[in-house]
């Protein structure tokens, strides 16, 4: 199955719901705004957790947002998170296989127009962060929220991982230098990384998960031979993937297992997290990836190597070696 039926979302949130699971839900990558059952669209996810009392976010390329923006405003999405790479067209093409940088754009003014709640989210890659300033002045001019991502580690990236890895402080290092972004106190958040947080001018935001900071010191971290590559840590989210599965880990396929009976949402107790889980549910967000398609396939812009989180488990993408073996053979 490559998306997570409209049943099956209905019953892992009323799963959520009655075992008292923290009422926020993330609607993930891969690219959410492809979902769609019959003639019923992601809007209608969205107004459905709603109507359940969730708090629900979603993240996107945006590459078919203005058509969309609407619908998703009307259904009451608390934020729409963009994946936005590059100010430069052609980066942005290569960076992500082929996306078209004036969609996004046309999406983000769409949603502008509606008062479509929105922040944006980049992945730092080292060679291709002189635009940075450029975006700083985008969030500052519509008052919007940046955030900045370190780089995932994954098998499929780790041969060009410690080329393009550039942390964010110093990708961020002249910006605060001249006094463009003034640093603020953090909100005090408890769960997950701690973040780093500035404020343009006219109060755009600036954002960047600590790296360090990383809750790893779990019995399942502590055994495992991917840690020190490891970003978030066991049990930052509960993950449902669109085969059914589910996990309290992005990193290792090994940790996810089945948790469907047809289209009603089980766990077993003798799943190894259960218990864990059910202990800490108060506190741990959702996450839903509702579709098992992307209609880009993200990666290091001078190389057909993908950084993208979900390559190898079976999920489809377009072939990156279209874009950048016509430039680079």
């Amino acid at each position: 199955m490559n998306r997570l039926s409209l049943a099956r979302i209905i019953s892992v949130a009323q799963w959520w719901k009655e075992n008292a699971g923290l009422m926020q839900v993330e609607v993930a990558a891969l690219e959410p705004l492809l979902w769609r059952e019959g003639n019923v669209r992601v809007g209608h996810v969205v107004a459905k957790l709603k109507a359940m009392g969730f708090r629900v976010s979603m993240t996107s390329n945006g590459s078919l947002l203005a058509r969309q923006a609407q619908e998703l405003k009307e259904a009451g999405l608390d934020l729409l998170r963009l994946s936005w790479h590059s100010m430069s067209p052609d980066i942005y093409r290569r960076v992500t296989g082929g996306g078209n940088l004036e969609k996004l754009i046309e999406g983000i003014r769409a949603g502008i127009d509606c008062s479509l709640p929105m922040s944006l989210n980049r992945v730092l890659m080292r060679g291709h962060t002189t635009d940075l300033p450029d975006q700083l002045a985008f969030i500052d001019q519509h008052q919007l929220r940046l955030k900045l991502l370190d780089l995932y580690w994954t098998e499929e990236s780790a041969a060009e991982y410690d080329r393009y890895y550039i942390t964010p402080e110093e990708a961020l290092e002249e910006s605060v230098a001249s006094g463009y972004l003034k640093l603020i106190q953090d909100d005090g958040q408890q769960r997950g990384r701690s973040r780093v947080r500035y404020l343009t001018p006219r109060q755009g935001l600036v954002e960047y998960k600590l790296k360090s900071t990383a809750r790893k010191s779990n019995d399942v971290c502590d055994l495992c031979t991917k840690k020190s590559n490891c970003l978030e840590g066991y049990g930052d989210y509960f993950r449902v993937f669109p085969e059914g599965k589910s996990s309290l880990c992005y990193l290792r396929q090994d940790l996810a297992y089945s948790t469907y009976e047809n289209d009603t949402f089980v766990i077993a107790e003798q799943q190894p997290w259960a218990q864990e889980l059910r202990s800490s549910i108060s506190s741990t967000p959702l996450r839903l990836v509702l579709e098992g398609r992307c209609n880009f396939n993200c990666g290091f812009p001078d190389t057909v190597s993908s950084w993208c989180l979900k390559q190898g488990k079976g999920y489809q993408f377009p072939d990156r070696s279209g874009v950048i073996l016509r430039e680079y053979q």
